[in-house]
């Protein structure tokens, strides 16, 4: 190969970007120039994958004193360790993708939509050409939403999922401003559940905050009702001394907010619900899944368990939330909704009290852990258990956990209950897992 054309079409971008005067062009010429400044990116990006490929198989980069080829990347390239890696991945499963690549040389795909392409359709060769369609005619975000969905059809969640719980964490520093600055990694559905309470308890104080006049940002809003979820109402957000408390029931709690006149409303479901003990929902969630899915316990390609707005979750974890919530079922024939159907049924308040009378602590013998208790279908309401008290019971956090995803069993023995872990594994918690 010469390079001769290569630094030609370098010194002659260099020289158009050395006049290259913005202010200087109309709206339809900055267009323009926009599309060519991209359409040149596209086809960069895709030499540097394809080079980067033979830079790791040659083992150029040892010879130059890399730790990697990934470092070389990096160093050659200006980014960081993290995106040379993706790049190498990419350009390794290119070798079994040749739409993508035929796209990605033609300069119709930009570097993040060939990795994102390249992740998911190595699992199911047979979607590739339709995420290539995808990203040529759909924004990212919707080929990132394709992408999951096809490596959730294309292998067990499970494992996955676990993974994110185990890594779960929630850090907080101090910037250099003196504020305050959090981080979280939660699994799909937990974070779910926090962003609808977040969400309506930022609607309730965003009507609170209109009525008094307040001029506030939705994110400073969502702050103010974060710290009231978590601390009750002790200071700090718009209409504070107007509400009775963050979270809890009657007018000022997050399951409702304000009307036009200023009536408590409930707030409009948006995603699967979760309900305390105690109350109605906090809020609600909804999870769009196959019936058929929900009903095998795994998906099958084409076949979608999602939560909107957060992404594909493990149908056991469709299953956990069906046990306390309306669940929406889509029934698909291919890509196409044919029909819409809810399955899931509430538990009732007085259901709930006399459960909460009864299992004062986890039912699993040995262990009394009597906070936070989450109520639970002996037989999965997802195969038809009965929302009853001889089917109901209330379980910690970590036992519940273990019954859903690792089947881990209660069987009925006189008036208690019997745990009965997989054959050769123990129910016990990890060490740093109480």
């Amino acid at each position: 190969m010469t390079f001769t054309p290569l630094r030609q079409v370098a010194a002659d971008l260099r020289s158009a970007l050395a006049d290259f005067d913005p202010e200087r062009l109309s709206g339809p010429d900055a267009a323009r120039a926009l599309e060519l400044f991209s359409e040149i990116e596209k086809l960069a990006s895709g030499g540097t994958i394809l080079a980067a490929r033979r830079v790791e198989s040659s083992n150029i980069w040892r010879g130059t004193g890399h730790r990697s080829a990934a470092a070389h990347i990096a160093e050659a390239t200006g980014t960081g360790l993290g995106p040379a890696i993706t790049t190498l991945q990419a350009a390794r499963q290119l070798d079994s993708l040749p739409a993508t690549e035929e796209a990605m040389r033609a300069g119709r795909l930009s570097e993040t939509q060939v990795k994102e392409i390249a992740g998911a359709a190595i699992l199911q060769p047979d979607a590739e050409q339709e995420l290539v369609r995808t990203a040529e005619k759909q924004p990212l975000t919707t080929l990132k939403l394709r992408c999951r969905r096809v490596k959730a059809a294309g292998r067990d969640q499970t494992p996955s999922y676990d993974a994110i719980r185990r890594g779960r964490y929630l850090r907080n520093w101090t910037d250099g401003d003196g504020a305050v600055r959090f981080d979280a990694r939660l699994t799909p559905d937990e974070g779910a559940r926090l962003v609808a309470v977040v969400k309506a308890e930022a609607d309730r104080l965003a009507a609170q905050a209109k009525r008094a006049g307040l001029d506030e940002s939705r994110a400073a809003v969502s702050v103010d009702a974060l710290v009231r979820l978590a601390c009750g109402d002790s200071g700090g957000g718009p209409g504070t001394g107007t509400g009775t408390g963050g979270g809890g029931a009657g007018e000022g709690g997050g399951s409702h907010h304000p009307d036009d006149k200023g009536n408590a409303e409930p707030v409009p479901a948006d995603v699967t619900g979760t309900r305390s003990d105690h109350g109605g929902p906090s809020a609600m969630i909804h999870v769009r899944v196959d019936h058929q899915a929900l009903m095998r316990g795994h998906l099958e390609p084409g076949e979608i368990c999602e939560i909107p707005g957060i992404g594909p979750v493990p149908v056991g974890v469709a299953r956990r939330l069906a046990i306390d919530s309306i669940l929406e079922i889509l029934v698909t024939d291919g890509t196409d909704v044919t029909a819409v159907a809810h399955a899931g049924r509430s538990i009732p308040a007085a259901l709930r009290r006399a459960l909460v009378e009864r299992d004062q602590v986890c039912v699993v013998p040995g262990c009394d852990v009597r906070d936070a208790l989450e109520i639970d279908h002996v037989d999965p309401f997802a195969s038809g258990g009965p929302a009853s008290m001889d089917n109901l019971v209330r379980l910690c956090h970590w036992h519940h956990y273990l019954k859903t995803h690792h089947r881990h069993r209660l069987v009925a023995v006189g008036d208690g209950w019997e745990w009965v872990p997989p054959a050769g594994r123990s129910g016990g918690p990890p060490p740093d897992d109480p």
